[in-house]
């Protein structure tokens, strides 16, 4: 084998490293390497990053075309509205009151109305506050009914939300024998119940409730009629109250059970002097007739959700109790006619008007 020098190796080294550099840069000098740029934010984020101000700005001059027309277009372009835009609305609507029309800023806020959230809808937060007594928004003026169904109609996906608080202040209180309403509540619900109907916010059992109790005439055109189905008498699971009640709910009018008002009893303004219970409600309670001696009410004890209406501590429910009859006490058969049936009513409940009353028998027609 061959050997070469020393000085031989060293030179071949240096002249293969040579020529693996040569090769290295004569192929890698057309090539350059591309660092990636980063690529521009989306038009649409941009609109909702800046939505705010632009808003903001067109609440500061609403007689700039320049400053609306950004904030329309700002709008149409972002997908999702931030909650800080949304917060926008109450300015937006103390600078264009509904008496201005269709002013450009209320159709900024409709806009905004239509497609913010439910927790931070500016209509759907206007309507809660005006329903509950809190103004509306710092305008140092009670809301007008009309104008309220304005921003009800306009919630978009606040609407449930601000339909449960018009059942929950306005429609359950309609219900209870006990009227709370003032003659301008009662004119907000007209107006604001018939959206809630149309978007299916209302609780069929408290809307029959309020019809019969009275009070609110438009509530009774939202009621659906559906064709009367099969309904026989109702038996009582048990009663509460007087001694022998049972009698009265026994269907014989020969007995009979007398009765007493004592308001002072602690469960009174629920049972009465007498109650008949049904366990469960009953689904439905149609016809009414009433047999006896005194005049007096029957109230019907509607179940509701919870914090509709008022609640019974001792089963932990909610209720609302509208008359379901008043009878004079002729002594002969009375009937009540309900303008529209009774759903889930848990119990009737028979208050004597004054003195005593001799009650023979309650019928009571529906279906359980």
């Amino acid at each position: 084998m061959r050997r070469f020098p020393l000085r031989t190796l060293l030179l071949m080294t240096l002249a293969l490293a040579a020529f693996v550099r040569l090769y290295f840069v004569t192929h890698s000098s057309g090539r350059r390497v591309e660092r990636p740029t980063p690529a521009p934010a989306p038009a649409s984020d941009q609109a909702c990053r800046t939505l705010e101000r632009t808003l903001e700005g067109a609440v500061r001059a609403p007689e700039n075309p320049a400053a609306l027309t950004r904030a329309r277009q700002q709008l149409g372009a972002c997908p999702e509205l931030p909650v800080r835009a949304c917060e926008v609305g109450p300015a937006l609507d103390a600078r264009a009151q509904l008496e201005a029309g269709a002013a450009p800023l209320r159709e900024l806020l409709e806009a905004l109305c239509q497609r913010c959230p439910a927790g931070a809808n500016p209509c759907a937060s206007h309507v809660t506050r005006a329903v509950m007594g809190r103004g509306t928004g710092g305008t140092g003026r009670p809301a007008d009914p009309a104008d309220l169904r304005w921003y009800l109609e306009h919630a978009g996906p606040g609407t449930p939300d601000a339909c449960a608080e018009v059942v929950r202040s306005l429609l359950a209180p309609a219900a209870l024998t006990r009227d709370t309403l003032t003659d301008v509540q009662k004119e907000t619900l007209g107006q604001l119940a018939p959206t809630c109907a149309r978007a299916g916010q209302l609780p069929t059992n408290v809307l029959h409730a309020a019809v019969v109790r009275g009070g609110v005439p438009a509530l009774t055109q939202l009621v659906q009629e559906k064709p009367a189905g099969e309904s026989a008498v109702l038996k009582s699971d048990r009663t509460v109250g007087a001694q022998n009640g049972e009698k009265a709910f026994d269907g014989q009018e020969t007995t009979s059970v007398a009765l007493t008002a004592t308001p002072q009893a602690q469960r009174w303004e629920k049972d009465g002097a007498l109650s008949a219970v049904f366990e469960p409600p009953v689904r439905k309670l149609s016809a009414l007739r009433v047999r006896g001696t005194g005049p007096g009410t029957l109230r019907a004890v509607v179940r509701t959700l919870e914090g509709l209406g008022r609640n019974d501590p001792d089963t932990k429910t909610s209720f609302v109790d509208p008359v379901a009859c008043r009878f004079k006490g002729t002594g002969q058969w009375e009937t009540c006619t309900l303008p529209v049936p009774l759903l889930d009513v848990e119990a009737l409940s028979v208050f004597p008007d004054k003195g005593k009353l001799t009650l023979n028998e309650v019928e009571a027609r529906g279906t359980r």
